[in-house]
């Protein structure tokens, strides 16, 4: 069975600043979200990521906030992630505190995918939670997206703002009150959440540059990375790297091999001894995102068996029809939500 995914409560920091403004007690709102009352003192408490994603849904919807996500990072401090936050502030650049975050984002957040890329002089980071059982998750990511570009001011300035930033859902305001917030175009229901802006934005330095203690951090991140790693089931890493890689084109047992360091026949060996197949992974991952991508999206049944890789659309029907007896049509007919997430 797949592992649950977690996030440390310090993420919590933003919205409990918030919340207090309004007189609203975190533990009384957080306790029909799953939010424990200890994730409100401890900030390295870990708790369930949809707990951490519905109490913002859930706040947003009280609040009648629909850009608290996108707010609340201003209240949010970067200290509250522990020795990530720490190895962030201390960076030299905003390209090293990027790349740590990148690299480092499991501590604080697992089943989590972020990526920086860098293309004809254009860096994009983008994020996006891997479990596609975890929706609506608007409000997570405006928050992640708005916490990165704060981060990112630290060294390019107050008034930084990216080129553009992308969203995985549907808008749930006007596009101009959107521009209004981020100060830059917006666009949804794109397959990622994303931001982009020169590459030189990258070589900015940090208003808090302390060396030491950025290699001290990194040092011990690297560290608790490999211990991770070992004690990490190679099922439950090859998961998430096929949800990782669907949409990418990144999600075959050649790269996805590669992706994790074994040769494709090493890693055929490891999931037998784990009891599964490179193959029933993947058709498992293809499954719940597609069940997902079915019930929330508009996208076109040929949009959606290309972004799972499959050969065609009929190959992803048939696909779909053996695993649970309906077409995917028929399924969506059924199952489409009627919340725009």
């Amino acid at each position: 069975m797949p592992t649950r995914a977690m996030i440390v409560s310090g993420a919590l920091s933003g919205l409990q600043s918030l919340l207090g403004e309004r007189g609203l007690e975190p533990i009384d709102f957080g306790r029909s979200s799953g939010v424990p009352a200890s994730a409100w003192q401890d900030r390295q408490t870990e708790i369930p990521l949809s707990s951490f994603v519905a109490i913002y849904e859930e706040g947003a919807a009280v609040l009648a906030q629909p850009g608290l996500g996108w707010q609340s990072a201003r209240h949010f401090d970067l200290a509250d992630l522990g020795d990530l936050g720490e190895a962030l502030v201390s960076a030299p650049t905003v390209g090293a505190a990027l790349r740590t975050f990148v690299r480092f984002i499991r501590f604080v957040q697992s089943e989590t995918d972020m990526q920086l890329e860098i293309d004809d002089g254009v860096a994009t980071l983008s994020y996006r939670i891997l479990d596609p059982d975890i929706w609506p998750r608007r409000q997570d990511a405006e928050f992640t997206l708005s916490v990165l570009a704060e981060l990112i001011r630290r060294g390019a300035g107050p008034d930084w703002v990216p080129d553009i930033v992308c969203f995985e859902h549907t808008t749930a305001r006007a596009l101009t009150a959107w521009g209004e917030a981020t100060g830059c175009l917006c666009v949804f229901e794109r397959e990622t959440n994303a931001m982009s802006f020169p590459e030189s934005v990258l070589n900015a330095p940090m208003t808090r540059d302390d060396g030491d203690l950025h290699r001290r951090s990194l040092e011990f991140l690297t560290q608790r990375l490999g211990d991770t790693t070992r004690t990490t089931p190679l099922t439950e890493r090859t998961r998430m790297a096929i949800y990782a890689g669907l949409g990418a084109g990144k999600a075959d047992q050649e790269t996805v091999s590669r992706g994790l360091g074994l040769s494709r026949r090493s890693l055929h060996r490891h999931l037998t001894e784990e009891g599964t197949r490179f193959s029933a992974l993947l058709e498992e991952c293809r499954f719940r995102v597609a069940r997902q991508a079915l019930a929330r999206s508009s996208h076109t049944l040929a949009e959606i068996a290309f972004e799972l890789g499959y050969s065609d659309q009929t190959a992803f029907e048939r696909a779909f029809k053996r695993r649970t007896g309906l077409t995917p049509n028929r399924y969506r007919r059924l199952f489409t939500t009627r919340y725009e997430g």
